[in-house]
């Protein structure tokens, strides 16, 4: 009895190969989203009830094998949620996470499995991306009909592939906590005073300051503003300039019409 016992451990080691470790499947969601962020791999959920036939068949065909455990363990995070025959069983904690999960992500139908980003947001809905759920199931039958481990595997690969690792959410809590620093390190803004004091102007020096006024010749003669005294002066003096202008102006005009009248001839007497 022994050595039957040391021989099946033998053969399982052999099968699984030496220092290799089988996949290992989480089932606290926290741990595998921190797990997915720290290695920048996608979760692999799977929602299924250990004890019914179709997910006892995945587990056999597909999960088990070694070609499966070897992909799993470099390019996925494994995520289980059970909903067993004697869920009573279950700790109270594990059976609620599972409940909300399932709640929250609308799993109506048991096995159903999705891709998963760090933050817990749905990457890949096999369904969907299948085109509808009549195609995802031809699919899987596909899948199972030859060589499960190797085509399933190949088939999850093709959506891993384009995988692109999201930035962690900040929690709200977090946020705010970092908004209240930031305005505590910025500097009081200190109202703009006032100035009680109006601008001063200054007035015009009436006596001092002239005034430019063109005249017809284009000069510019500089009168000045003080009507009682300079200005009449300056009025009388510009009336005598322009009065000796006309004068000079005239003479010549005056001279030419009198040789005029001297060179004419007399008019004939009858």
């Amino acid at each position: 009895m022994k050595f039957f016992f040391a021989l099946c451990c033998f053969l399982a080691a052999a099968l699984v190969g030496p220092g290799l470790r089988a996949a290992e499947w989480l089932t606290d969601f926290e741990k595998a989203k921190a797990e997915s962020l720290k290695t920048n791999r996608p979760i692999y959920i799977l929602f299924t009830n250990s004890d019914a036939a179709p997910c006892l068949s995945l587990e056999r065909s597909i999960f088990s094998h070694r070609k499966f455990q070897d992909y799993a363990e470099k390019k996925l995070v494994l995520m289980k949620v059970d909903f067993p025959t004697a869920i009573h069983l279950q700790p109270k904690s594990l059976s609620q996470q599972n409940r909300q999960l399932r709640t929250d992500y609308g799993i109506s139908v048991l096995p159903t499995a999705l891709l998963l980003d760090a933050n817990g947001k749905i990457y890949v809905d096999f369904v969907k991306a299948d085109g509808s759920s009549e195609k995802h199931r031809r699919k899987i039958n596909e899948i199972m009909d030859f060589d499960p481990p190797k085509r399933y595997t190949e088939y999850l690969d093709g959506f891993v592939k384009k995988y692109t690792p999201p930035k962690p959410e900040v929690k709200k809590t977090e946020a705010k906590a970092d908004e209240k620093k930031s305005e505590q390190k910025k500097p009081a803004k200190t109202p703009a005073k006032k100035s009680d004091k109006k601008a001063e102007v200054k007035p015009q020096a009436a006596n001092s300051a002239e005034t430019n006024i063109p005249d017809e010749n284009a000069g510019i003669p500089k009168i000045p503003l003080n009507p009682e005294g300079d200005f009449q002066d300056w009025l009388k003096s510009s009336q005598a300039e322009e009065a000796a202008g006309e004068a000079e102006a005239e003479a010549p005009e005056a001279k030419e019409a009198g040789e005029a009248e001297e060179k004419a001839p007399a008019p004939a007497q009858q």
